[in-house]
C-alpha cells in the first residue's frame, strides 16, 4: 500500500490541468460516437483510474471497484450487452496495475500483460447472443457513411463516371467488410479499450500527483518484454485457426492478433535497445522506425513480430557480447 505522506506542491497545478485536458479530450471523442458505446470513452478510463488508485492505497480491498462496475453492467447494460462488460474488465486491469505499483512498479511488458481481462472478454465476445446484432449495427453504420460519402461527392460535382467508380469501390469494401468484420471486430474493440485503459492510467498518474502521492511508475519501450504466458496465447490462437472450426475463428483471430501485436512491439523494443546500446540517438531511432514503417508496413510488422517471438526464447537483451580476441595473441 502506498504512503500518503505530504509531497511538494510544485507541479500539482500542471498535473491538474493535464488531467482536465485529457478528460475533455475523451469527452469530445465520446460525443462523436452514439450511446451507449460512446460513454465508454469516459467510463472505462474513470473505472480504471479509480481501481488503480484504490488498489495502490488499500490493496486487495479494491476488488469492490470491479464488483461495483460488474453490478452496473448487469443493472444498466443487461447481462448480455457487449458494451457494459468492458467496464469491469478495465477495472480489473486497473486493480492489477495498482497492486503491482509498489516496489518500482511493473515493467512495460508486464503492464501489457495486465490487459489480460480485456483479452479474455474480447475472446469471449463472439459467443454472446448480442454479438451478431452488434456486427449488423456496425455494418449498418458503415453503409450509412458510404451513402453520405456518395451524396456529398454528388453535391460537389462528381461526374457520373466518377460516382459509379466510387460506388463500386465502396461496394467492394462493404462486401469485404461483411466477411472480415465478424472475425476482426473483437480485436478492434480490444485495442480500443486498451487505449482507454492507458488513458485511465494517465489520469491516475495525474491524480496521484495532485493528491501528493508518490509518482506513478513509467515503463520504457526498450524494456518491453511479454511474460511467457503471451506465447501460449499466441500458439492457442494459431491452433484455433489451423483447426478451421468456424465457431472458433473469431476467438482464434483475436488471440493471435492481440498476442502478435504484443510481440511486434517487443521486436521494436529489441531493435531500440540494440541501437541505443551502440550510441544511436533516440530521435534518429524514432525517425528510422517511422520511415521503415511508412514505406514497408507489412514487411516491418512481420519482421518486428518475428524478432519479438524469437526474443521469447533467445532474450537478445541479455546476451553478453563476446570480447574480440587480439590477433597478436596466440591461441
Amino acid at each position: 500500500m502506498t504512503s500518503i505522506a505530504e509531497r511538494p506542491a510544485a507541479g500539482r497545478g500542471v498535473a491538474w490541468l493535464r488531467a482536465v485536458l485529457l478528460i475533455l479530450l475523451l469527452a469530445a471523442l465520446a460525443l462523436q460516437m452514439p450511446l451507449p458505446w460512446g460513454g465508454l470513452w469516459l467510463l472505462v478510463p474513470l473505472s480504471t483510474a479509480i481501481a488503480l488508485l484504490t488498489a495502490w492505497r488499500f490493496g486487495a480491498w479494491s476488488i469492490v471497484v470491479p464488483v461495483l462496475t460488474a453490478a452496473f453492467a448487469v443493472a444498466f447494460g443487461r447481462a448480455g450487452s457487449p458494451w457494459a462488460w468492458w467496464l469491469p474488465a478495465g477495472a480489473l486491469s486497473g486493480m492489477w496495475m495498482g497492486l503491482r505499483e509498489e516496489g518500482g512498479g511493473p515493467t512495460s511488458g508486464e503492464r501489457a500483460w495486465m490487459l489480460a481481462p480485456l483479452l479474455v472478454l474480447a475472446a469471449a465476445l463472439p459467443w454472446l447472443q448480442a454479438y451478431a446484432p452488434l456486427v449488423a449495427s456496425v455494418e449498418t453504420f458503415f453503409k450509412a457513411l458510404n451513402h453520405d460519402l456518395v451524396e456529398t461527392s454528388r453535391q460537389v460535382g462528381y461526374t457520373t463516371a466518377r460516382l459509379q467508380e466510387l460506388q463500386r469501390t465502396l461496394d467492394d469494401g462493404t462486401a469485404l467488410g461483411h466477411k472480415v468484420l465478424p472475425l476482426l471486430l473483437p480485436s478492434v474493440l480490444f485495442l480500443w479499450v486498451a487505449v482507454l485503459v492507458s488513458a485511465g492510467r494517465a489520469v491516475s498518474a495525474r491524480a496521484a500527483r495532485v493528491m501528493g502521492w508518490p509518482t506513478l511508475s513509467r515503463g520504457r519501450l526498450r524494456d518491453w518484454r511479454l511474460p511467457d504466458g503471451a506465447l501460449w496465447v499466441f500458439l492457442l490462437g494459431l491452433a484455433l485457426l489451423v483447426a478451421q472450426w468456424p465457431a472458433w475463428m473469431p476467438t482464434g483471430w483475436t488471440l493471435l492478433l492481440s498476442a502478435g501485436l504484443g510481440f511486434c512491439v517487443q521486436g521494436i523494443a529489441v531493435v531500440e535497445s540494440w541501437m541505443l546500446a551502440r550510441g544511436v540517438p533516440a530521435s534518429v531511432i524514432v525517425l528510422t522506425l517511422l520511415f521503415v514503417f511508412t514505406v514497408a508496413t507489412p514487411a516491418f510488422v512481420m519482421a518486428a513480430a518475428a524478432v519479438g517471438l524469437s526474443d521469447a526464447w533467445l532474450d537478445y537483451r541479455r546476451l553478453e557480447p563476446v570480447p574480440e580476441q587480439d590477433p597478436k595473441e596466440e591461441p
